[in-house]
């Protein structure tokens, strides 16, 4: 079984012990302890932590896109 669970905060997968449980607007979710610290810091270094989300979330995506390109190619040249 994956022991994983989806940060509603970092949109990232992280164990099980590294979450915490949050009360939102919508209910409860799952938040990663790393990104709850970085919210109690001061303003420019949680600016530095969303600017490091956020590229490593543009990656993936950007990973993901060059993954879905490359096998629509491939199943073209077949």
């Amino acid at each position: 079984m994956d022991d994983t669970v989806f940060c509603y905060h970092c949109h990232a997968r992280h164990s099980r012990d590294e979450m915490r449980q949050v009360v939102s607007k919508t209910g409860k979710r799952w938040r990663c302890v790393k990104s709850i610290e970085a919210a109690k810091k001061d303003v420019k270094a949680r600016e530095e932590f969303g600017r490091q989300v956020t590229a490593m979330n543009k990656s993936e995506a950007q990973a993901k896109i060059k993954h879905l390109l490359n096998a629509e190619r491939a199943t073209k040249s077949r």
